[in-house]
């Protein structure tokens, strides 16, 4: 799923169309600051949201100049105004940086944007009071592990959003303020989100309607769902409750058009890596430094001083057709090690010479500020594509990221010999996603800021776990200290001719 895609269900207010001028661009200002601040948003906020927007636009458009259409539409999704900006001048990879300041700020919930074919569209989102509405935790009381059990009957169905309270009852309780998933203690984000069909789930509930277990997925592309939110209360624990509600999930999954299934446990905990790999799943990559430093509840021993990273595995929930990976040599042995592992119909191609493609790139990326992660999805690669992902990287390390993962279309046979470069930007092997929606199969790859991963406390399920992690690792803090040795050198040779005699009979 595109970033800039609205969710389904997302209700236009307002379209507007004008020229790429300072007139323009105003009327577009005005017209955000009214509607957002009608609907309870920041009107001052989406005003200069819109106005960066326009004036970035004005700037890349070279040949019609202050005539060129500009478009706002203005869409109410959730708890979020939408303000997208649609311009057909030079394309564009993600938002401008000065957008994405703002979303570190906290000022835009997030922005997000690139090429969709017929020019460019940016988005930046403003958040609505209900969007950062917290659980109530007034009376809630976190329930100890060992709590006695409860035997009274519970009720199993699919997840509805008006469950979005108990459901944020129901972590608390298991977690108190330490599950990982941050937007599991917002019920108003979460009934926006079942609501729209982007969060699936199934929940046990009790006699009084409180949620006792959940276990969800969520969209990430077409066809594609990611596990999230697998919760138990102590005291109905060892009834098999999980296993119940997995059986009600898949029979949806089976019958939704799903082709992907996945997961992402931490790698601080064995159990749930092992629960990720069971059945028809199979490891395919590592996200280093994803999310903040976190505590778990029976699970690591108070907050962890380093950012948490997690294990990827993959389902196919219908047969994978065969294909061809093209993988630039840097990362192939990763990916044949990934591939060697599973029973995935897939071969790796030789490629030489000039590769057939176009001479630009199709790419669009986000900013989630609160995880400060980046994302750079290509769709299309073209001749520019180290110029492209480097710029994109740029502007979200300046935004504050401290992790970006970048996808690359693997069956475009261009990948192999253009993306050959693309460790020099430290960009470090990820994944292996065959079947990720529009990009076929999906090559993540990923920057992290801090290279060296500190793994002391993490633990694996088995062998071929720790044997991948130590292969991601070795290749970011490789690819890390390369980059700080090309630095240095580069300083020392300009030390070296700056020594240098001159033929200057007055130097300076």
């Amino acid at each position: 799923m595109n970033g800039h895609t609205n969710h389904p269900g997302a209700t236009a207010i307002v379209t507007t169309t004008t020229t790429a001028d300072h007139s323009g661009i105003t009327l577009l200002a005005d017209t955000a600051r009214s509607v957002a601040t009608q609907h309870g948003g920041g009107g001052e906020v989406a005003a200069l949201l819109v106005r960066l927007l326009g004036d970035d636009a004005r700037r890349r458009s070279r040949i019609d100049g202050d005539a060129a259409a500009l478009t706002l539409t203005i869409t109410m999704d959730g708890t979020e105004l939408a303000l997208q900006l649609r311009d057909t001048g030079e394309p564009v990879g993600g938002p401008p940086a000065d957008v994405l300041a703002l979303v570190d700020l906290g000022m835009a919930s997030s922005a997000d944007g690139g090429g969709d074919g017929t020019g460019n569209l940016v988005v930046a989102r403003v958040p609505l009071p209900a969007h950062g509405r917290l659980l109530d935790d007034t009376d809630l009381e976190v329930v100890a592990g060992d709590a006695p059990l409860i035997d009274a009957p519970v009720t199993i169905r699919a997840l509805e959003a008006d469950d979005a309270a108990a459901l944020t009852r129901c972590v608390y309780r298991c977690y108190g303020w330490t599950y990982p998933y941050s937007e599991m203690y917002f019920p108003d984000q979460l009934a926006a989100s079942i609501a729209n069909g982007t969060r699936t789930g199934s929940v046990a509930v009790d006699a009084d309607g409180e949620v006792v277990c959940h276990l969800g997925v969520v969209t990430l592309a077409d066809g594609v769902v990611m596990a999230g939110g697998g919760v138990t209360d102590p005291r109905y624990r060892r009834r098999g409750l999980l296993g119940q509600l997995a059986l009600s999930l898949f029979e949806w999954i089976a019958t939704s058009g799903t082709r992907v299934y996945m997961s992402e446990p931490v790698l601080t905990h064995a159990i749930t890596q092992k629960m990720a790999l069971e059945g028809p799943s199979w490891l395919a990559g590592l996200y280093l430094n994803v999310r903040g430093p976190l505590q778990q509840v029976d699970i690591t021993d108070g907050m962890l001083d380093r950012r948490s990273s997690l294990m990827v595995t993959h389902c196919a929930t219908v047969p994978l057709e065969p294909d061809t990976l093209w993988i630039p040599a840097l990362y192939e042995p990763l990916v044949r090690h990934i591939v060697d592992g599973t029973d995935w119909p897939r071969d790796i191609g030789v490629t030489r010479g000039t590769p057939n493609c176009p001479g630009v790139s199709t790419s669009s990326s986000s900013y989630d500020a609160l995880n400060q992660v980046g994302t750079v999805r290509v769709t299309t690669v073209g001749l520019d594509l180290a110029d492209v992902i480097d710029d994109a990287l740029t502007q979200l390390r300046t935004a504050g990221a401290e992790m970006v993962r970048v996808y690359l279309p693997a069956n475009q046979p261009a990948v192999a010999s253009l993306g050959a470069g693309l460790g020099s930007l430290r960009l470090g092997f990820a994944a292996l996603l065959p079947a990720f929606g529009e990009l076929g199969d999906a090559l993540a790859l990923q920057w992290v800021r801090d290279p060296d991963i500190d793994d002391s406390q993490w633990v694996y399920a088995d062998h071929s776990i720790e044997t991948l992690a130590h292969m991601v690792m070795a290749q970011a803090r490789e690819l890390g200290d390369a980059a700080t040795t090309m630095r240095r050198r580069q300083a020392r040779r300009q030390q070296l001719f700056a020594a240098l005699p001159t033929d200057d009979p007055n130097p300076g």
